[in-house]
């Protein structure tokens, strides 16, 4: 159980963490004194930090009861000397760190306590560069870190590890020189680690390791050093005090290093040692072109990382083709695409070559001899496009192709990795490369895809639906971080394995249902393990969000930040989800009442402006709706049927002799019409004169209009005219005009004025005879009829 009490000015030690607490960690406070049995309540510590607590004094019995204890952590504290016996409680204690100079001022008599110390970590070292007798008393020590004071290792420096078992050394300080049996004392050492030394030499360094003959070693790294001197080439003869030790792995990185000796590799006595090569961030010019030939000398090598040797290297490597050998400077004059061909050791595991620039065009690349290549990164070694096919690269797992200029993309590139597991394109330019691939080759045939990484590539669009269609079955985590989608880009339910999403720092404004729904199909394919990752997305809490919200705070899908993130309100102000949720059902109300105000006032709106419009336009909707419905046959017929008079005639008294002559013996007599006539007692006895004409037009098919200068002059005609073409509104076909006499338009009334009218003659206008043969009364005939 760990508990932490660092950075809170403590004075004394603390009382209140659990007693089985395994890890104290009480850095940076002001303990100042360490008294008897200060750590009496702790019995079962098994580490102990107590650096920069400005302790001064320690009791004997300060660390009686620690008797667990196996870490102890006492960096820069102001205590000159140590009482005897300090430690022999810590029986167990094997790691300690701890300034140089006050360890070696723990008293030679107790020196025991410290026989079974393993690990020590110094801060500084001797200043007058040799090490504490006290280390002598180390028969377990295996391993040393020190911050080495002074600018020189000297042959007696170590010498009081002559007896004791280490077997890893690091290094660190501002060194000048290693005299050339410094480390003879050294006789079990198997890792050397000495970096960061900018003002060594080359050439005062590599002769120091000739102690290390014929020995194995685990490890030998000397990486970021000789960057002050200028020695930038390392001889075969250099290299030989390499080469003359069995090391399995070897680091010469960050060294500024121009050019490594043709023969030295193949000069090394131990090449079949080595198993780890790192050269990468040196600086090998165009001499080194044939550097990736040498490493087929190292049989058994399985790591390799010659990453950010700079572009130089890469773009002089030779290449075969049908036309000969010749360098890629040579082919990129003409701007021919051409095809290379790299040999690496079989026994090769492990390759970076990334940060490689080129700017060649390439037809193909292939790898020959690696049958057991695993895992690949070629992270920004990019050449101009990915329009080429990369070969030989059955049996890779792990392939890292990210920061790819692969907006123009060959959809076979990555074709003959068939066994591939995962693969990363970050920052690559797919959403170009692929926008092109209408077959969805690109991941075909790669079935055995777990891992897909396809961040920041610029993505706006959906993918296709056969774009994954190889890897339904495979494809485990999907990572499509820093794109620019809107929405999930592809159908969720269609993969049968996938239980890991990222889609942060896309626009997404929300999950849809369908969407949600997708994912928890996921979780439960997935054995209920399924993660989504949404940070980073413009989320918005709106009336259309609040499912998205109540999902993210209810589902069993393990979200990042626990389901709440910053979202933005309506009002433009930035809450969170989770808030939103602890007041979802206010939201709700808020919703529906908004909906329901905008649907009543939308609504109100379009009534009243139905009501303001029919009102201005009254006479023209009367005529609409009267011509739609009343034009109907069926209605026509239906509503004839019932009407009583086959039509009502308006006239005045100076034609009641007319009217009552040719027109009703000629319609009613002779046509067997039912004409509606006031005078004759159509209407009831006693009945006002407005109410009879009212009620006697609804019982009529037609009107007919007599028209005579008196008709024109009269109030009463003109009125019962208007109420008759208002009943008849649209139906033209049932208001018939005779136009009795001579009667000019602007004599004519307003509201007959559009009407077709029968002129009759001064034959028909007699009363004494009725020819019905004549063209009038035809034309009456057929009106009556309509």
């Amino acid at each position: 159980m760990r508990c932490d009490c660092s950075s809170r000015n403590l004075t004394f030690i603390p009382t209140e963490c659990p007693r089985n607490s395994s890890e104290l960690y009480l850095a940076n406070n002001e303990l100042g004194i360490l008294g008897k049995e200060s750590f009496s309540k702790y019995t079962h510590l098994t580490y102990l930090d107590i650096s920069y607590c400005n302790i001064t004094s320690i009791d004997q019995s300060a660390f009686d009861n620690l008797t667990q204890l196996k870490e102890l952590k006492f960096f820069n504290n102001p205590l000159k000397t140590f009482q005897s016996n300090v430690f022999a409680p810590l029986n167990e204690l094997r790691i300690i760190s701890i300034s140089y100079t006050l360890l070696s001022t723990y008293p030679r008599e107790s020196w025991s306590d410290v026989c079974r110390i393993t690990t020590v970590i110094c801060d500084c070292g001797p200043s007058n560069g040799k090490f504490s007798e006290i280390f002598s008393a180390m028969k377990n020590l295996n391993y040393f870190q020190v911050d080495y004071q002074s600018d020189v290792i000297h042959n007696f420096t170590f010498q009081s590890f002559k007896r004791t078992p280490l077997k890893y050394l690091n290094i660190n300080g501002q060194l000048r020189d290693i005299e050339i049996d410094a480390f003879a004392p050294l006789e079990l050492l198997s890792s050397l680690i000495i970096p960061n030394q900018n003002f060594l030499k080359l050439s005062r360094t590599l002769p120091a390791l000739h102690v290390f003959q014929n020995r194995q070693m685990n490890e030998l790294d000397l990486s970021n050093n000789f960057l002050n001197y200028g020695e930038y080439v390392i001889s075969a003869d250099l290299f030989a005090y390499i080469g003359n030790i069995c090391v399995k792995r070897l680091s010469l990185g960050s060294n500024g290093i121009r050019r490594i000796d043709a023969t030295a590799f193949q000069k090394m006595k131990y090449k079949h040692c080595l198993e780890s090569l790192n050269l990468n961030y040196n600086d090998f010019d165009y001499h080194q072109d044939l550097t990736v030939l040498y490493l087929n000398f190292f049989i058994n090598i399985k790591r390799i990382d010659i990453s950010e040797i700079t572009s130089r290297s890469i773009e002089n490597i030779r290449e075969q083709n049908t036309n000969g050998t010749r360098t890629l400077d040579h082919r990129a004059i003409f701007g021919t695409r051409s095809d290379w061909s790299i040999k690496l050791p079989s026994s090769l595991e492990f390759l970076n070559a990334s940060f490689i620039f080129g700017h060649n065009l390439i037809n193909s690349i292939t790898f020959k001899g690696i049958t057991g290549l695993k895992i690949v990164d070629f992270t920004y070694t990019s050449f101009n496009d990915c329009d080429y096919t990369v070969n030989g690269l059955q049996n890779v797992l792990i392939l890292n192709v990210s920061h790819f200029k692969c907006d123009l993309l060959n959809p076979n590139l990555l074709q003959s990795a068939v066994n591939l597991e995962q693969l990363i394109m970050q920052s690559s330019s797919l959403s170009l490369g692929l926008k092109y691939d209408h077959h969805s080759k690109f991941l075909h045939g790669l079935k055995r895809l777990q891992y897909i990484d396809f961040s920041r590539n610029a993505f706006e669009d959906r993918f296709r639906i056969s774009t994954f269609k190889s890897q339904l079955d495979s494809v485990q985590s999907l990572i499509l971080e820093g794109n620019l989608f809107t929405s999930v880009p592809l159908n969720l339910e269609d993969f049968n394995r996938l239980s890991f999403l990222n889609i942060r720092n896309n626009k997404i404004a929300y999950l849809t249902t369908k969407e949600t729904d997708a994912i928890e199909v996921l979780f439960r394919k997935s054995n209920r393990t399924m993660t989504v990752l949404l940070d980073g997305n413009p989320f918005v809490c709106n009336c259309a969000s609040l499912d998205f919200v109540e999902w993210l705070l209810t589902t069993r899908v393990k979200l990042d930040s626990n389901g709440s993130y910053s979202c933005g309100g309506n009002d433009g102000n930035i809450t969170s989800t989770n808030v939103v949720y602890n007041h979802l059902r206010i939201f709700r109300i808020r919703c529906i009442t908004t909906v329901w105000v905008i649907f009543s006032v939308t609504l109100f709106g379009v009534l009243l402006f139905f009501i303001l419009a029919g009102y201005r336009y009254k006479l023209h909707l009367q005529y609409f709706c009267l011509f739609i419905g009343m034009a109907n046959p069926l209605f026509l017929k239906s509503k004839e049927e019932k009407l009583e008079y086959d039509a009502y005639v308006a006239y005045c008294d100076g034609d009641y002799e007319w009217v009552y002559g040719p027109l009703r013996i000629f319609l009613e007599e002779r046509r067997n019409f039912k004409l509606l006539l006031l005078d004759r007692g159509d209407v009831l006895a006693g009945e006002h004169r407005l109410f009879a004409l009212n009620n006697s037009i609804q019982k009529c098919k037609k009107i007919i209009l007599v028209i005579s200068k008196e008709f024109v002059n009269n109030d009463w005609a003109y009125y019962e005219a208007t109420v008759g073409i208002e009943h008849f509104l649209g139906l033209q076909a049932r208001i018939i005009v005779i136009n009795l006499e001579n009667i000019t338009k602007t004599e004519l009334p307003q509201c007959v004025l559009q009407m077709i009218s029968l002129d009759a003659n001064d034959h028909i206008r007699k009363t004494d005879i009725l020819n019905e043969n004549n063209i009038f009364w035809k034309c009456l005939d057929q009106a009556m009829k309509r």
